[in-house]
């Protein structure tokens, strides 16, 4: 027991100490932009000139984009066992870029602020004074050690947001940080910013004073023709229905941090982008689930919108079959005595007890959501 508060009082200092970060979004290089489509789900996408898309971050001047190797060859360091659970992976709606030009998100709701990932990252906004009244998670987080990476597959939900102002949101992400840097990956459901209630893939990095979510301003470097940073993931899962997955990964492979969705290698955030630990590797794993509501108003379901109950397998929603990329460069199972569990409003939201195995950690998590007055303990 006094290990365990130990353990989550540090978690909470250190996190609170990590400072603000405000949003960074830039406009695309109309110059780059080499030509602009239309999905079949109403995202607009511009074919942007690969070589051109970095450029913009003074961190990055240098930095030549150079390729990432086949997936093949990724695997080959690392693995890729897959999901072996009963689950489906789910789809991205279908982009085919011409060569030499990368798929970037175009279609935001207004304004490109967000109170998104960037700021979710940034454990400060959990604990401080008036986190209650804006954002909550429930996650199960690494004690501090070193980490190249993670691999886990996510069960994809799209519970419905109710009624309430904005900012409103749920979500579940997974992030990989040292000090005041991290990546993170996941899924999102934000009308405010995409303008729709569907659930899409979301990325952000973060590096002291610096945030960018998705491909809003230079930094993560666009690999794939296909798959890209917003895109919707369909269909979701279903309570007592079928379970759909999206498999994320992100290691540090050639010395950059590489995202894997599926079987797709989507992009990298370069080392030079980061002025901290983070540009060699990672102390923290975190994998949670978040929700996000404007002061005042209820907050909204977390994953499928149902607990961790008995009944989790069917219903509730999952981080399966994660693994962590540790020291020897190797994916292994996190050690149960080396992970603990945070969750912010305990009225309102959940985690299920992890189960560690062979093939990975699992844990089931989420909540139906709460009013304000309900969130605090």
């Amino acid at each position: 027991m006094g290990h365990k508060a130990w353990t989550m009082k540090t978690f909470l200092v250190l996190h609170f100490l990590i400072f603000s970060v405000e949003a960074t979004t830039e406009e695309i290089d109309k110059n780059s932009n080499i030509k602009t489509v239309q999905t079949a789900d109403g995202q607009s996408f511009a074919f942007v000139n690969f070589k051109s898309q970095s450029l913009r971050h003074p961190s990055l001047k240098n930095h030549t984009g150079q390729p990432i190797p086949p997936a093949s060859s990724f695997d080959s360091i690392y693995g890729d066992k897959g999901s072996k659970s009963n689950t489906s992976d789910v789809e991205m709606s279908k982009i085919d870029c011409p060569s030499g030009t990368v798929p970037i998100l175009t279609s935001y709701n207004g304004s490109m602020d967000t109170t998104s990932f960037d700021n979710i990252t940034d454990f400060k906004y959990f604990y401080n004074e008036n986190a209650n009244e804006k954002l909550h998670m429930a996650a199960v987080a690494t004690v501090p050690s070193t980490f190249y990476g993670f691999e886990s597959p996510i069960s994809v939900w799209e519970p419905d947001l109710g009624t309430g102002r904005p900012p409103r949101f749920s979500g579940a992400i997974i992030v990989v940080q040292n000090e005041g840097s991290r990546v993170a990956a996941g899924w999102s459901i934000d009308p405010r910013f995409y303008g729709d209630n569907h659930v899409h893939l979301e990325i952000a990095w973060v590096d002291n004073g610096r945030s960018c979510v998705n491909t809003r301003c230079a930094g993560f470097v666009q690999m794939s023709k296909t798959a890209a940073p917003g895109l919707i993931l369909k269909p979701p899962s279903t309570i007592d229905g079928k379970q759909y997955i999206v498999r994320v990964k992100i290691v540090k492979f050639l010395g950059d941090w590489v995202l894997k969705v599926g079987e797709e290698i989507v992009g990298y955030w370069p080392s030079a982008l980061f002025t901290t630990r983070m540009s060699e590797s990672a102390d923290r794993v975190v994998w949670m689930g978040v929700v996000g509501a404007a002061p005042g108003e209820p907050f909204p379901p977390m994953g499928s919108g149902q607990p961790p109950d008995d009944a989790a397998e069917t219903n509730a929603a999952c981080f399966g079959e994660a693994r962590v990329i540790d020291a020897s460069r190797s994916p292994v199972t996190p050690e149960l005595s080396g992970i603990y569990t945070a969750v912010t409003a305990p009225r309102c939201y959940e985690v299920g007890r992890p189960v560690a195995s062979d093939g990975g950690l699992k844990f089931y998590y989420g909540g139906t959501g709460c009013s304000p007055g309900q969130s605090v303990e």
